[in-house]
């Protein structure tokens, strides 16, 4: 089923909806869609809807313009606990793997964590969106993966339910009926002692995520897999 994920201003609702731009060309161009289908329409916020093409037509000189009936709408939670990944930024294309890994596996947000050892680069947030987006459509999720402002490490110690990630900790483990989790992922070359000292002095916990030392996105996207994991056990 053909999935849309529109800019709305207003809540979905059932009764008409007009789809263009970008989300109308991708389906009229790219996925064939025709009058009559069955589509999902989700708006990022946890509505699900089930909706019907009941017009196609041509806007302009490469534009697209859908009239779809809105049948029923459902309301999700969001997952519960609320996890966000805070990591240094890889470089390149890795950094868009990041998000789209985080996206599809649950996370709620992810945050450029400013650290030591990592490089410190500008933050390209519309295009992150955007690929949040994308992966939120092709994984059905009704909550779209947010990306927040850049966080210190010694302000990050100081959420609630911080978990530094690191290969000298313990199984990861999540207290039960944790409504937020906050994951640290450090740099390509780790975290500096003082680092490591400054969590533990916080009384962070320390926790693995694997046998092997990974790459900044394999690691963000490995924990938290892992941390939602066992809080659903």
């Amino acid at each position: 089923m053909h999935r849309f994920y529109p800019d709305l201003a207003a809540p979905l609702v059932p009764g008409p909806l007009l789809i263009s731009g970008d989300e109308a060309h991708h389906a009229v161009r790219v996925k064939r869609v025709a009058v009559g289908e069955a589509v999902q329409v989700l708006n990022g916020l946890g509505g699900v809807a089930s909706a019907r093409v009941t017009s196609i037509e041509k806007a302009g000189r490469s534009g697209w313009r859908l009239a779809l009936a809105v049948d029923s709408v459902d309301r999700v939670e969001p997952i519960r606990p609320r996890v966000t990944v805070a990591s240094a930024m890889p470089k390149g294309h890795r950094l868009a793997d990041l998000i789209d890994g985080l996206a599809q596996v649950g996370a709620a947000a992810w945050r450029p964590l400013f650290t030591e050892r990592g490089e410190r680069q500008r933050c390209p947030v519309d295009r992150l969106e955007r690929i949040a987006r994308e992966a939120s459509k092709q994984s059905g999720r009704a909550w779209t993966l947010r990306v927040e402002p850049e966080v210190g490490f010694d302000d990050a110690l100081r959420e609630p339910g911080t978990i530094l990630a690191d290969a000298s900790g313990a199984a990861a483990s999540v207290p039960m009926h944790a409504e937020a989790v906050l994951v640290l992922i450090g740099p390509e070359g780790g975290w500096t002692p003082r680092e490591m000292d400054t969590a533990l002095a916080a009384g962070v916990r320390v926790a693995r995520f694997g046998p092997h030392t990974m790459r900044i996105e394999t690691a963000a996207v490995a924990a938290c897999a892992i941390v939602l994991d066992a809080a659903a056990r």
